[in-house]
């Protein structure tokens, strides 16, 4: 695979022009922890890769919270768009670990990077959080399935999972997949891109989804189309190189400890992340309350990889169907530090 430019870790000096305005507190400028065994094995710096979206909102309650700082972490968070570039960025070793759609991290597997799952992240709720829309443009004119047909569609990455879940939904609406031409788009562009007709859809996650159809004038076409993939989809986890995992494992166990503590936290506290979602992402005030979070878990299982195997075997993203044990590790526990 080739190796992209480094990704800088956002800076609170940049607020001001990135318009997925989505930093954390803490933020500093760093060139990555140094993924190597000679970093301390149970405290220390993570650089952690996600996309700017609010499906993170558990790691924006644990930084807000303390709950890395108690357990003797620092976080830094490199802003990238989505799995298929957190996977290149952990193999330059700019980034420690991330959230990662399964499907890049299957596609990894397939190419033997070392890339492992070593805890869930999110399952899909049964509301509108990674949602299939339609421009206002194309409003009247595609009201099923069917009206995407010859029509363009944006993703985040090309080939990749959010592409699949839309070959799933059409497939499984009749529509041959192959009739939409898919684009790439980054989160942050796709309300410009819905909003001037330049697509007629767009897969949108939090807050985009609510962003869009809330200011917009976007439709709703299919609320959570990666049910298509499997009902009450886990879609991502949290991942790290093997190599990287082998030499801390105590920093990844105490991480998935802060966040298991902040899961905690959010679902006694409903009103919480609502609260701190505008100082993390580009949702506004007026706004947060409306979006939809995903369903924050850690646990993950062969079973729950098994149907986005299959999907990208048969949509030729993978060559072939991947064991979805060789994608999942373990790591201790953090033994409640």
């Amino acid at each position: 695979m080739r190796k992209p430019a480094r990704p800088r870790v956002l800076t609170c000096a940049l607020a001001a022009v990135l318009p997925a305005a989505a930093l954390l507190a803490a933020c500093s400028s760093s060139s990555g922890s140094g993924s190597t065994a000679a970093s301390q094995p149970s405290t220390g710096t993570l650089t952690v890769g996600i996309p700017p979206v609010t499906d993170l909102g558990n790691l924006y309650a644990a930084q807000s919270l303390g709950y890395f700082r108690s357990r003797g972490l620092t976080v830094k968070v490199t802003y990238l768009n989505g799995g298929a570039a957190l996977i290149p960025a952990m193999e330059s070793g700019s980034v420690d670990i991330g959230e990662s759609n399964l499907v890049s991290v299957l596609q990894a597997q397939q190419q033997n990077l070392g890339i492992k799952c070593f805890a869930g992240a999110w399952r899909s709720p049964a509301a509108a959080q990674l949602s299939l829309v339609v421009s206002p443009k194309y409003a009247v004119s595609v009201t099923t399935a069917a009206g995407l047909a010859g029509k363009t569609v944006a993703v985040n990455a090309l080939n990749n999972s959010n592409q699949l879940v839309t070959d799933k939904y059409l497939q499984a609406h009749g529509v041959n997949p192959a009739s939409v031409h898919f684009v790439g788009l980054a989160y942050p562009d796709m309300p410009a891109a819905l909003s001037s007709g330049r697509v007629a859809a767009a897969i949108v996650d939090e807050p985009f989804t609510t962003i869009v159809t809330t200011t917009q004038g976007s439709k709703l076409l299919a609320a959570e189309p990666d049910q298509a993939i499997a009902a009450h989809a886990l879609y991502a986890c949290w991942v790290a190189p093997s190599s990287w995992l082998s030499a801390h494992p105590q920093l990844a166990a105490k991480f998935i400890a802060a966040i298991e503590q902040a899961d905690g936290y959010v679902a006694a506290h409903p009103a919480y992340l609502p609260s701190i979602l505008p100082k993390y992402t580009s949702v506004s005030a007026s706004l947060a309350g409306h979006v939809t979070l995903p369903d924050f878990t850690t646990q993950i299982s062969a079973a729950e990889v098994q149907p986005w195997a299959n999907a990208a075997a048969e949509f030729k993203m993978t060559n072939s169907v991947i064991a979805p044990s060789s994608i999942i590790t373990s790591i201790p526990s953090s033994g409640g530090s």
